[in-house]
């Protein structure tokens, strides 16, 4: 079932998404989502919620010690370690898997205590012999950032984990 987000009854519009189909689009600027979309399209869309509230990401800014886990091809629970070099804007964001080049990070969406990231492709860790672009939909408070990742491997395979981790002093 599609779900209309920003849609204003007021506006003189129908309120049931049900009205609409592919063959009846919705006005333009209005949004559909499927219910039970990706982790990290939800966040994203609260960062930008929390970014029109006028918070800030100065807090976020250093470097951060975290622990993704996610599954090998095995399909057994694999833990990687990388530093985050975070900045307080969306620009010069960076992750630094050990033995490996710095791999840009690209902000997807930021607000309030969230931040919704992209890197990648990059050679998988968990993965040997793939590629690999993440999803992180992060959370920070004080000196502690936890949230979820989303892996989509070169072979099509898409692996949802965690990710915890604490700032660096």
């Amino acid at each position: 079932m599609w779900h209309v987000s920003g849609y204003n009854p007021s506006a003189g519009g129908p309120t049931d998404a049900r009205r609409h189909s592919p063959l009846h689009p919705l006005p333009v600027g209005i949004r559909r989502h499927r219910r039970g979309a990706a982790t990290y399209r939800a966040a994203k869309a609260e960062a930008r919620r929390a970014a029109g509230r006028g918070q800030h990401q100065a807090h976020n800014r250093g470097t951060w010690a975290i622990e993704s886990t996610v599954k090998t091809a095995a399909g057994k629970d694999t833990v990687v370690n990388s530093l985050v070099t975070a900045t307080a804007d969306a620009n010069g964001w960076v992750t630094h898997l050990a033995g490996r080049e710095p791999i840009p990070t690209r902000v997807v969406a930021m607000g309030g205590d969230s931040v919704i990231t992209e890197a990648g492709p990059f050679q998988s860790v968990a993965r040997p012999g793939q590629t690999v672009t993440t999803h992180e939909a992060l959370h920070f408070k004080d000196d502690a950032i936890w949230g979820t990742i989303e892996a989509r491997y070169s072979n099509g395979d898409v692996v949802k984990g965690t990710v915890k981790g604490t700032r660096r002093k």
